[in-house]
């Protein structure tokens, strides 16, 4: 109920009406309105003029049922009629039944009885409007909770679809600049579409790590994991901190690691059973911390730098974010490729 109602005379009564009460507060509060009406009438028997036995018992009446119930305002009429019948109706101080005391009890009875049936068809209605109040408040907060929610998830729905659509752009960006750079490397169409569909597939991978990881998070030891799948992994080892890498990174490592295996399956340590390949990363520490990885065989056959860079070449050279510093040591035991990036490039 607003501050309005509280202040008129119908908010007033509503709020006395519709209070839930305990049984000990009704009974207690209606046997004291009657003893407070038996009381002034009685001080008042001297001053009052005859034929007015019930003056104080008919507003104790209408309040004891108005507060505590029906029941409880039924028995303070009841003491009401009885205590005017012995004490202020003559002859006083008896019980006796003679005409007047029939007229006046008569009278009495039926004051008292339609009050008390219209006060409480009012409290059993004024019950009924606020319980009615009450529920259509409760519906209309649960209505706007609900109408809330819904724009929420609108809003976020919007959210979703355009992150979707701008992360759509960016892998069909990627996937184009990678069909052209495969293709723009030469070669038998047959080598060229096998090294194309590896190289979307590591793309695939790289997402479905992102997909499955927390907050759209790829662990680097998960993409090194995922990339050494495709071999024997008795020729691997590999190691690090738990470093989480954002979509971009994550994706450009896993094209990078691709390309390094593929070229040590077909030149490297991996195109010999004897040949090792060590991953190892970490992140340096200090005023500008780097992500450090290094990828080193040994045990295959002599390697030599190549006199032209290929498409492989251009993908592990680009690194995997701003200011990345890619080098290719090809030494007597084997290719050392190590990757090096400030950290704060990981998470874009």
């Amino acid at each position: 109920m607003d501050q309005i109602e509280r202040r008129s005379l119908t908010g007033r009564l509503q709020l006395i009406v519709a209070r839930e009460r305990s049984e000990v507060f009704r009974w207690a509060f209606a046997l004291v309105l009657f003893a407070v009406a038996f009381e002034v009438r009685r001080s008042l028997d001297d001053r009052l003029p005859a034929g007015f036995p019930f003056l104080t018992f008919f507003p104790s009446v209408i309040v004891a049922t108005l507060v505590s119930g029906l029941w409880p305002g039924i028995v303070c009429a009841v003491l009401g009629g009885l205590a005017s019948w012995y004490f202020f109706i003559p002859p006083v101080n008896s019980l006796e039944l003679t005409p007047g005391t029939s007229l006046a009890m008569g009278f009495y009875i039926f004051i008292v009885a339609v009050d008390i049936l219209i006060i409480h068809t009012i409290s059993v209605t004024t019950r009924t409007l606020v319980r009615q109040r009450q529920e259509l408040a409760r519906l209309a907060a649960s209505k706007e909770k609900e109408n809330i929610q819904l724009l929420e998830q609108d809003v976020l729905q919007k959210q979703v679809s355009a992150e979707l659509v701008h992360r759509l752009k960016n892998q069909l960006t990627l996937v184009q600049a990678i069909v052209n750079q495969t293709t723009r490397s030469g070669g038998e169409p047959d080598a060229v579409f096998e090294n194309l569909r590896g190289r979307i597939g590591v793309l695939a991978g790289a997402h479905e790590l992102l997909v499955h990881g927390t907050a759209g998070l790829a662990c680097v030891g998960d993409v090194v994991k995922k990339t050494i799948s495709m071999y024997d992994a008795s020729q691997f080892e590999w190691g690090g901190p738990d470093v989480q890498l954002a979509e971009r990174a994550a994706v450009y490592l896993s094209l990078m690691l691709h390309e390094l295996g593929t070229n040590a399956a077909k030149y490297g340590a991996l195109s010999l059973p004897s040949g090792r390949v060590r991953v190892e990363w970490a992140v340096t520490t200090g005023e500008q911390p780097n992500f450090v990885l290094t990828w080193r065989e040994e045990g295959g056959p002599p390697v030599v730098q190549p006199q032209r860079r290929g498409a492989g070449s251009r993908l592990i050279s680009v690194g995997i974010g701003s200011g990345s510093d890619v080098s290719m040591a090809y030494e007597t035991t084997g290719l050392v490729c190590r990757l090096c990036v400030p950290v704060n490039q990981l998470d874009m």
